[in-house]
């Protein structure tokens, strides 16, 4: 008789939620990289411009530029505050996401325990009944002779 775990469909459910917020945890985490990089690249960005408007200063320059260059320095820095909201937002979701995907590994290791505890009983009770046969076997023998 082979082993059979009644709640086997309950697990098969179980691992495939876990799987399920674990992408779920992974999309949140790659949204926030990309914020990150994304900061980052507007920071260079920034950094280019106000380099570029002093060293023009020094030179001399039309106001018209100039003022493009503190609106450009501007938006970039708005850009910047919005990513930054978005980033604390997303971590905030990722937090939530990481306690419902422990939620849900918990309850799928709860079923593999129980589900290795029973394969462990099947194992010993098999490992009993051949023992049993075996013994049963060797007693027919002997009273053959």
């Amino acid at each position: 008789m082979a082993f059979r775990f009644s709640l086997a469909a309950v697990l098969n459910l179980r691992k495939a939620v876990e799987r399920q917020e674990y992408l779920n945890l992974e999309r949140i985490n790659q949204e926030i990289a990309r914020i990150k990089n994304e900061l980052d690249a507007a920071g260079l960005q920034r950094s280019d411009l106000e380099n570029s408007r002093n060293s023009q200063l020094t030179e001399g320059m039309p106001s018209v530029l100039l003022q493009s260059l503190y609106e450009q320095v501007f938006a970039i820095e708005r850009h910047m505050d919005s990513l930054k909201a978005l980033s604390l937002e997303l971590t905030a979701k990722k937090d939530q996401q990481l306690k419902i995907y422990s939620l849900a590994r918990q309850k799928r290791e709860v079923l593999d325990s129980l589900r290795e505890k029973q394969y462990s009983a099947y194992l010993q009770e098999a490992t009993k009944r051949q023992q049993t046969l075996t013994d049963d076997l060797f007693l027919a023998r002997l009273k053959r002779k």
